[in-house]
């Protein structure tokens, strides 16, 4: 199935992450997790929504081996206290705020990174959804 037949199926799969995350099934939490790397970038993860569930994120993107992903959301890490980033969005924001110059390179570097492996992720997510039979 394409992504625009997938639709009603992302929409519940969204509905249910946000009111619901545990309710998840694994393909359905890569799914979840994943898709909005493939249309944001790797620094919306933790500007916008996305960090909260950081760890399982690195956890989908292994399943779908793209190590190399989960490598800059790794060194992304690094850089927060405790090597973390706080689940919580706000908190998350402040400390980024304060990262000096060399972050804001860092930034850029990875999520060039990023967008040279997007397309190749977009077709093994996509693969992945159909393997799994998620919407049928």
């Amino acid at each position: 199935m394409t992504r625009e037949e997938l639709q009603p199926e992302w929409e519940r799969i969204v509905d249910t992450g946000f009111s619901d995350y545990k309710k998840l099934t694994e393909a359905e939490r890569v799914w979840f997790n994943v898709e909005p790397l493939i249309t944001d970038g790797i620094v919306d993860h933790y500007i916008n929504y996305g960090a909260e569930y950081n760890a399982d994120t690195i956890t989908d993107l292994e399943t779908l081996n793209f190590t190399k992903v989960a490598d800059l959301l790794r060194k992304m890490n690094s850089h927060f206290p405790n090597g973390k980033p706080s689940t919580d969005i706000d908190e998350r924001a402040e400390q980024m705020e304060d990262w000096d110059e060399k972050h804001e390179d860092l930034l850029e570097n990875i999520d060039n990174e990023f967008w040279k492996m997007s397309d190749e992720l977009e077709k093994k997510l996509e693969l992945y959804i159909n393997e799994n039979n998620i919407g049928k």
